[in-house]
């Protein structure tokens, strides 16, 4: 090889070697992709927040009717919550409580729980209701109110405890 060529492109190499680090223009596009991808991706983070919080009351509410259940079984007649043998966790909702207008009786039980004053705007309320027909066939639902607590606040209702559990028209059925 030329010896004036080795010169030149060993020159050539170090004076491009002194040029090292990022342009303005690579940080800005890189800064730009990191913002487009956080703006994506933090409403579905915040979502899924909400629905593990959700869970809590809809784990307290199955374990409620199936408890429901049971005493029914051994009892033949239905019973309030306090009366059940079972421990409910609150870390984002309240205690369970037996719906207000729902007749406990032999025929069924409804039962509600709502956020704690701390997650109302985030969480939705819950309602459950279970109930058993003269053939024996049990009926529980898990209810979810339909809007925001904020938005309409107060309990959400669940039909009454009747032979066969329902919904009420400010919520849907989950399970």
């Amino acid at each position: 090889m030329n010896s004036t060529f080795k010169f030149k492109l060993i020159q050539a190499l170090n004076k491009k070697n002194g040029n090292k680090g990022f342009t303005l223009i690579e940080l800005l596009v890189v800064v730009i992709i990191i913002g487009v991808l956080a703006a994506i991706a933090l409403p579905n983070l915040l979502g899924q927040v909400a629905k593990g919080r959700q869970a809590e009351a809809r784990t307290n509410l199955g374990t409620i009717n199936r408890a429901q259940q049971a005493y029914r079984l051994e009892n033949a007649t239905f019973t309030t919550v306090s009366n059940l043998p079972v421990i409910t966790t609150s870390t984002y909702y309240g205690s369970v409580a037996d719906q207000a207008s729902g007749n406990i009786n032999q025929l069924g039980a409804a039962h509600t729980v709502t956020a704690n004053t701390t997650y109302q705007n985030d969480i939705l309320d819950y309602g459950s209701a279970v109930g058993q027909t003269n053939a024996g066939v049990y009926s529980a639902v898990i209810c979810e109110q339909t809007s925001n607590p904020s938005a309409a606040p107060g309990l959400l209702t669940v039909g009454p405890g009747t032979a066969t559990a329902a919904c009420a028209n400010n919520a849907r059925l989950i399970q």
